[in-house]
């Protein structure tokens, strides 16, 4: 049996302008996870997927020539699948090229990344599943891979599913820690991958792609509200790639944010690193306004307006629409924390007691 678990994420800054290839963001691992476990299983039986996600789930495999299959009446892969699916063919592709045999497996998903009831706290739960699936099936077929091929693979894995993903998720969940990141040409990855074979992808150059570990800010807490109501990421950041005119302004001067942040992280400078927490803010503000997006719900505005009142810069983390939002809290002041998490629980958002889970490897 093997077992291998993915940190859960939150974005810092750079949201919506890092889903265009080469643009940055910064981001953080969580210590919530999602954990793949491969079993082997003798000859003559069936490849299976499990999952505790959406209420509990399997799924058979079966082949088609040299394709991994979903055994269902009409071929399809349920919702609850598609990443462990994609991953898993992703998989099975690269095991072939290299010529290693197949071997049937089960393979069971689960993921401590959303409440009690099903609901999703926002905490990039498809990247976590996508990577732990990957690591654990990289294992389990003795591929030797890279933490950089885990996130490749893992990249070319989420892409089939949504081609517009910046899969920055899929980055810290792969390192963990705190991270700068520019998202790859993904267009180009997936045309490498068709033209040239999943092993051709792995070694080629990605355009855009930067990934640079961070150290953690020693001087202030992250702390993480959850609103309570889940938001579709596709389809918010589908809606904003409808709006090029205000992207093109908007682009530039997250990026100009992200620099500026990773600059004050890099130096512990916790004023530096606040200020920047409340431009990027701004920016989804005035991205928001124009685009008619609804990042900013009521419960957002009021984390942030929260965190404002005492003395924290706060931001929604990710696309919004509801999911989480962000306060980095000055250390020196214990009493803000405490005020803090009253004004959130007044105005309907849970305080989640979420840690940085530590970067870990190399990114070479």
């Amino acid at each position: 049996m093997i077992s291998c678990r993915a940190p859960g994420k939150l974005f810092i800054a750079g949201e919506y302008a890092v889903v265009e290839p080469g643009h940055l963001a910064v981001l953080t691992a969580v210590d919530r996870y999602a954990t793949a476990t491969v079993t082997g299983v003798s000859a003559g039986t069936a490849t299976t997927l499990h999952s505790d996600l959406d209420g509990g789930v399997s799924l058979t495999l079966g082949r088609d020539g040299d394709r991994l299959v979903p055994a269902t009446p009409d071929a399809t892969v349920p919702a609850a699948f598609a990443y462990v699916f994609a991953a898993a063919s992703v998989l099975d592709r690269l095991r072939a090229e290299r010529g290693i045999d197949s071997g049937a497996y089960t393979l069971t998903v689960s993921a401590d990344l959303g409440d009690a009831d099903g609901r999703k706290y926002g905490l990039g739960s498809s990247a976590a599943v996508t990577v732990a699936t990957v690591a654990a099936l990289g294992r389990f077929h003795g591929l030797e891979l890279t933490a950089m091929d885990r996130y490749r693979l893992a990249v070319l894995a989420t892409i089939a599913v949504n081609p517009r993903a910046s899969c920055g998720d899929v980055a810290v969940s792969t390192w963990g820690g705190w991270l700068a990141y520019g998202s790859p040409d993904r267009a180009v990855v997936a045309a490498t991958a068709a033209a040239d074979g999943i092993d051709a992808a792995l070694r080629a150059t990605w355009p855009g792609l930067s990934i640079r570990p961070l150290p953690t800010p020693t001087g202030l807490d992250l702390r993480v509200g959850w609103t309570g109501n889940p938001a579709s990421t596709p389809a918010l950041v589908g809606a904003a790639s409808r709006t090029k005119g205000d992207r093109t302004v908007f682009n530039a001067r997250s990026n100009e944010c992200v620099t500026r942040l990773r600059t004050a992280i890099e130096a512990d400078d916790s004023a530096g690193v606040g200020s920047e927490i409340d431009h990027a803010r701004e920016l989804l503000l005035d991205l928001d306004a124009s685009a008619g997006l609804g990042i900013m719900t009521p419960r957002l505005r009021a984390l942030c307006a929260a965190g404002a009142a005492v003395g924290a810069a706060a931001k929604p983390s990710g696309a919004g629409g509801g999911d989480c939002g962000i306060a980095l809290v000055d250390r020196a002041h214990p009493a803000a924390s405490t005020e803090l998490t009253d004004r959130w629980v007044a105005a309907g958002i849970r305080p989640l007691p979420l840690r940085t889970h530590p970067f870990e490897g190399e990114t070479a």
